[in-house]
C-alpha cells in the first residue's frame, strides 16, 4: 500500500517537531494533502529529504501533521470510511488526471 506505514511513522515523528493547534479538515483536504505528500516523497532521494518534502507540502497547503492526525482520529470508529478514504488516495495516485471523487465531506 504505497508505504503507508512509513508515511504514518514519518508523520508521527514530524508531529513531535511541531506544536501548532490542529483544525478540523475535510475529507477532500485530507485526500489532497496525502496525495501531495506521497507524490513529493517519491522524488526524494532519502528519508531526510522526504521529511523536508512533507513539511514543505504541509506548509504550502497550510496544514499541520496534527490536522491530518485529528482527521484520522475523528473517524477511528468507522474503519470502512477510512478504508474508502485511502482507496481514494491510491486511486488519485494511480490516475492523476481523474477528478476528485470525494463527494462526501467529513
Amino acid at each position: 500500500m504505497l508505504g503507508i506505514p512509513l508515511i504514518l511513522s514519518t508523520l508521527s515523528f514530524l508531529a513531535g517537531c511541531d506544536s501548532p493547534q490542529e483544525r478540523t479538515i475535510s475529507r477532500s483536504e485530507y485526500v489532497e494533502a496525502y496525495v501531495a505528500i506521497l507524490r513529493s516523497r517519491e522524488a526524494a532521494p532519502d528519508s531526510a529529504a522526504a521529511a523536508d518534502s512533507t513539511r514543505a507540502t504541509l506548509r504550502r497547503l497550510e496544514l499541520t501533521i496534527q490536522d491530518l492526525q485529528a482527521f484520522a482520529e475523528r473517524h477511528t470508529d468507522d474503519p470502512g470510511y477510512l478504508a474508502n478514504v485511502w482507496a481514494e488516495i491510491e486511486d488519485r495516485l494511480r490516475n492523476p488526471e481523474s477528478p476528485d471523487t470525494a463527494g462526501a465531506e467529513g
